[in-house]
């Protein structure tokens, strides 16, 4: 656009050394030529016509030009084929090309030109395709190129002038005028003509220098005098090419300033057991998920290495262990080398969950100053950094000097310093690239295990952010297959017992009729196993109960056939979330009283506890204790999911 107001500050220069020209009598083609022609004489006549004009034309609807030409036949006598002089003609060759060029891209901008004055889109393409057509014609009858009088076309559509007849009646009163044997021009005053060009000069000024630097940023005002200027004292081909240079230089200024990265607050669709979602809750801050946008490259890679460093967060012990050893270092670009498995194996041994406030949490870039808002007591306490999430669901593409001036400095600093770097929804090019450049280890894409901080890849952000949060319950809550161990002693009943809140105000042992046991649990309670890729309910069957997992994975989605009825653009199974041991299923919809939503598939052999709707019912009458443990269940998960959802950024 700035390139366009550029061009048509150019048509205004143009239109005003036209009318001072033809009421000086003097020939203006630069600025040179100006001093002259420029007398006070000639503005008595001039301006006053050409503002009048102007301000009528903003008032009065419609009004009307007189357009004038000399007589077609004298066209003729120039053109003559015996003049052509072939041995020029490749000498021309050059300038032809180079001019095709700049009449295509002057007659797309007088598309734009029309486009804007219009506020809807037009089709450039037969616009263009209509203007070189009648060029054609043009020339084999022995006429000139053309393109669109777009200023007439304007100052129609301002006047409220916006039919197709506009132009019939222009094409036959043209027609008249070049089959009159006369020149009409010679009976119009000069005054009428220069005039004109005056009001054009007032208009495209006030359009395109004044009123618009309000609708523009500085620098692309800026663009606009420069093309101009550019234009005036060099020539045309000079000023657009310049002018998209500029607009071209300012476009990657402002993409780099702009904000290609930003944290998010994210949590896998993983429906664990209430105590490990506890867990997860007060140590979620150790996994940093980022998302990034656009096209990467080598200016917003050093954006995202800034960002990186504000995020991510180590505790002060590691902070002044950096400190001490960044002062033997010898090599600037390097982050500080230090053993990360000592370093990590001593800092495991404290509280990883909520850092306490004396430790303090810093973050890479801040080397002085203690993060004080972060403590102990907050509701979500901040925590030293484990995981560094990237998601590339938005990105287009990345340029190699981004890949090793950005990602393998990244993982450089992350590696050494214990925490692992993890890329979620790569498009598979920018994966190559990354693999290519040895961001990827050949280690890091054969373990699962957290504890040699690997690099790892996923197909989506819901998968990195599991495997996170599994490296964080492995760390933090103590590993115990109490399921298994139950199931193999063929205590079912106690499995289920375990896995409920505890009832009353003590320990469940302690406070009668409200024990899972073996007498009062199959009065209410159904078992049933399910093998992997076995359908537990599907998506829109009756609701006859809840379930809870005892041991396994289960996948709930929403089916291809379903989504495509939510409108065009879904298309595909959508994964709603995972329950896994000790989570409830189908709990929402039976208080909802609806039929389910989903389908609940079986992603490994699961054993699973059935609570019918009718036995709960009888449960609430003749077991209360126990129907209260069920709903505590029902009401604790819902809440947390509540809790998490509104802390999520979804």
């Amino acid at each position: 656009m700035s390139v366009v107001g550029g061009y048509l500050s150019l048509i205004r220069f143009y239109c005003f050394e036209a009318e001072v020209s033809m009421m000086s009598g003097q020939q203006i083609n630069s600025v040179l030529n100006w001093g002259p022609p420029i007398n006070p004489r000639y503005f008595v006549y001039l301006r006053p016509k050409g503002v009048f004009l102007f301000v009528t034309t903003q008032r009065v609807k419609p009004y009307s030009t007189l357009p004038a030409t000399m007589n077609f036949l004298d066209i003729y006598k120039h053109f003559q084929p015996s003049h052509i002089h072939a041995e020029f003609m490749l000498d021309q060759l050059p300038s032809w090309i180079a001019m095709y060029f700049v009449v295509a891209f002057s007659s797309s901008l007088d598309v734009a030109a029309i486009e804007m004055a219009l506020h809807k889109p037009l089709d450039h393409n037969a616009e263009l395709q209509t203007v070189g057509w009648s060029n054609v014609i043009s020339g084999l009858t022995g006429g000139f190129t053309g393109s669109y009088i777009f200023s007439s076309t304007i100052f129609s559509m301002k006047s409220g002038v916006d039919s197709r007849l506009t132009g019939v009646l222009v094409f036959a009163l043209e027609l008249a005028l070049v089959m009159s044997p006369f020149s009409i021009i010679s009976y119009v005053p000069k005054l009428f003509f220069a005039s004109l060009q005056t009001l054009i000069f007032v208009d495209l000024f006030m359009e395109w220098i004044v009123h618009a630097r309000k609708s523009m940023y500085v620098s692309e005002y800026l663009i606009v005098w420069f093309t101009f200027v550019v234009m005036v004292l060099w020539n045309l081909q000079a000023g657009i090419v310049l002018g998209i240079v500029g607009a071209a230089f300012n476009f990657i200024v402002s993409y780099v300033e702009s904000t290609s990265i930003r944290r998010v607050w994210k949590q896998s669709h993983v429906k664990r057991q209430f105590k490990e979602r506890i867990s997860l809750l007060k140590s979620r801050g150790s996994i940093v998920t980022l998302e990034l946008d656009g096209y990467i490259f080598f200016g917003s890679s050093v954006n995202i290495m800034a960002q990186v460093r504000k995020h991510v967060l180590l505790t002060t012990d590691e902070l002044l262990h950096q400190r001490s050893t960044r002062s033997l270092s010898t090599s600037v670009m390097a982050t500080p080398n230090f053993n990360s498995h000592r370093l990590h194996g001593r800092i495991s041994t404290r509280n990883n969950a909520a850092t306490p406030a004396n430790m303090g949490l810093m973050a890479l870039d801040d080397m002085n100053e203690y993060l004080s808002e972060y403590s102990a007591d907050a509701p979500i306490p901040a925590c030293r950094t484990r995981f560094l999430v990237l998601d590339f669901d938005r990105v287009t593409g990345i340029d190699v000097t981004a890949v090793r001036s950005g990602f393998n400095m990244i993982k450089q600093m992350l590696v050494e310093n214990g925490i692992s770097l993890v890329f979620a929804n790569l498009p598979k090019h920018i994966e190559a690239m990354l693999r290519l450049h040895d961001v990827f280890d050949d280690n890091d894409m054969n373990t699962n295990s957290c504890d040699n901080v690997p690099t790892k890849a996923f197909e989506t952000l819901d998968i990195a952010l599991e495997w996170c949060e599994d490296g964080l319950l492995a760390k933090e809550v103590p590993v115990s297959d109490s399921a298994s161990r139950l199931l193999q002693s063929g205590r079912i009943m106690q499995l289920l017992d375990v896995l409920l809140p505890k009832g009353g105000g003590g320990s469940v042992e302690h406070v009668g009729g409200d024990k899972v046991d073996d007498v009062t649990g199959p009065l209410y309670v159904q078992t049933q196993s399910f093998e992997k890729g076995q359908l537990i309910y599907t998506c829109g069957g009756d609701v006859d109960g809840f379930y809870v997992i005892g041991k396994g994975l289960v996948d709930v989605y929403l089916p291809s056939t379903e989504h495509k009825k939510m409108g065009p653009g879904f298309t595909g199974r959508k994964r709603i979330m995972q329950v896994t041991n000790g989570g409830l299923l189908g709990d929402v919809d039976m208080i909802l009283n609806k039929k389910h939503s989903f389908t609940a598939e079986a992603r490994s052999n699961c054993f699973i506890f059935f609570i019918p709707t009718a036995a709960m019912d009888a449960m609430k009458q003749q077991h209360p204790n126990l129907a209260a443990r069920f709903d505590k269940a029902i009401m604790r998960s819902m809440a947390l999911h509540i809790l998490e959802v509104r802390v999520a950024d979804e």
